[in-house]
């Protein structure tokens, strides 16, 4: 039985760890090598990235949009390439005068395995001026953008914000509405035929607070609203060069664009309401069509507005639930066989 540990391995063993050395040495070698040569690749495709970006935002302010940041770093490699845009400021020529959107922050993400897949983070408060608006401000916890992009455009997108709060100037007075959470999502609709060129819009607001809205229909409880649309020919929307005087809305009418309206839902405290139907423009740019709604609860909210008190009774002898159309066509608005308001254009 020995009686002491030997000073140096016997000769298999010091084999053995002559050949567990070498293996570690050549794996740290693969290690570094794969390291670098995905370093050279980020910054290569990080390279082309930035290119890009800067090729687009010229083609854009040629036809007058122009953003522009305070200062701009591409950043995260080598297995991401990111982009942070501090103090982003979008500039908008319009025939009707210049808009400008302003933010505090925007940073764009990619994995460099998936450049298709775009997460966007934009930071508050977002400031709109333009001619005859001031004071417009929204702000938000956080707000995400995810762009997915398949055979050169985009396939689907979608955007969650926690917190939403929007200001707007009344008088001397600014009216703050907020919610707990927006979102929406966008991708192309799979049940309208490629021709239709659609594509269908899902969002859901939750636990709004607007005194706006709390005034129209006299209380205070907070909202919740969702509502699910397809919209057609959606190419004529896009945004023209500055030089073209006629509003994307006018192309998009002139395409034959429609927008279906699968759900429309607003619940605040004891009053739902609920739409469904299809509209469109007409010739004199006002909105034409038909919803097909139903109202329950709103026995307070036609007691405020004033309405006659055969209103107040019909509602009364349905249990409160009411089931009306209501069409706009040639620039009227009816509910049911009586009309209520006169459509003005919308541009």
């Amino acid at each position: 039985m020995p009686t002491s540990i030997p000073s140096v391995p016997a000769s298999r063993d010091r084999k053995k760890l002559h050949r567990a050395r070498r293996t570690a040495l050549l794996a740290l070698g693969l290690l570094l090598l794969a390291c670098a040569a995905g370093a050279g690749v980020s910054y290569v495709v990080a390279g082309r990235v930035e290119a890009a970006i800067d090729a687009g935002l010229a083609r854009e302010a040629q036809n007058g949009r122009k953003l522009s940041c305070a200062t701009r770093e591409f950043f995260g490699f080598p297995f991401r390439v990111a982009m942070r845009c501090d103090a982003p400021r979008l500039e908008i020529e319009r025939p009707s005068g210049k808009l400008v959107l302003s933010a505090a922050r925007l940073t764009g993400v990619a994995q460099i395995y998936d450049l298709n897949h775009v997460i966007i983070e934009a930071e508050g408060p977002l400031s709109l001026d333009a001619p005859g608006i001031s004071d417009t401000e929204a702000d938000w916890h956080s707000l995400l953008v995810g762009l997915v992009a398949q055979g050169g455009a985009l396939d689907h997108a979608d955007m969650a914000v926690e917190g939403p709060s929007f200001r707007l100037r009344d008088g001397q007075n600014m009216l703050t509405s907020h919610a707990e959470r927006f979102e929406m999502h966008a991708r192309r609709d799979p049940g309208r035929a490629p021709g239709d060129d659609a594509v269908e819009l899902s969002s859901r607001l939750e636990r709004l607070a607007s005194p706006l809205l709390d005034g129209i229909l006299g209380e205070a409880t907070p909202a919740d609203a969702d509502i699910d649309v397809s919209i057609s020919k959606i190419a004529a929307l896009q945004p023209q060069s500055a030089s073209v005087s006629s509003a994307p809305l006018d192309h998009w009418r002139l395409a034959g664009g429609t927008m279906r309206v699968a759900a429309a839902n607003l619940t605040k405290g004891s009053l739902k309401a609920a739409a469904a139907g299809e509209l469109q423009l007409d010739e004199l740019h006002r909105v034409s069509g038909r919803l097909d709604t139903s109202l329950e609860g709103a026995e307070a909210v036609v007691t405020r507005l004033g309405l006659p008190s055969a209103a107040l009774a019909f509602l009364k002898l349905n249990g409160g639930k009411l089931r009306l159309p209501v069409t706009m066509t040639n620039g009227r608005m009816a509910v049911g066989p009586v009309s209520v308001a006169r459509l003005i254009p919308l541009y």
